[in-house]
């Protein structure tokens, strides 16, 4: 199963990002990015939310738990 976490990466990576640059984009550390796609932290809402409108992803989309 995929988590939000992972799901993040694999956006920033699908969009050819580094993680300095969505750090950048959503005014936040780069460390602070690693953590959250490392599943150290969990994202705040206040991320998620600028995540999902920066990069025109559905938040359902993002928080939805397959199996």
């Amino acid at each position: 199963m995929i988590n939000v976490s992972e799901r993040i990466k694999k956006i920033r990576q699908e969009k050819g990002l580094k993680q300095i640059d969505l750090a950048r984009d959503l005014e936040v550390s780069q460390s602070y990015i690693s953590l959250v796609e490392n599943g150290k932290t969990i994202p705040t809402r206040r991320f998620l939310k600028l995540f999902c409108l920066q990069y025109e992803i559905d938040s359902s989309e993002l928080l939805q738990t397959k199996r």
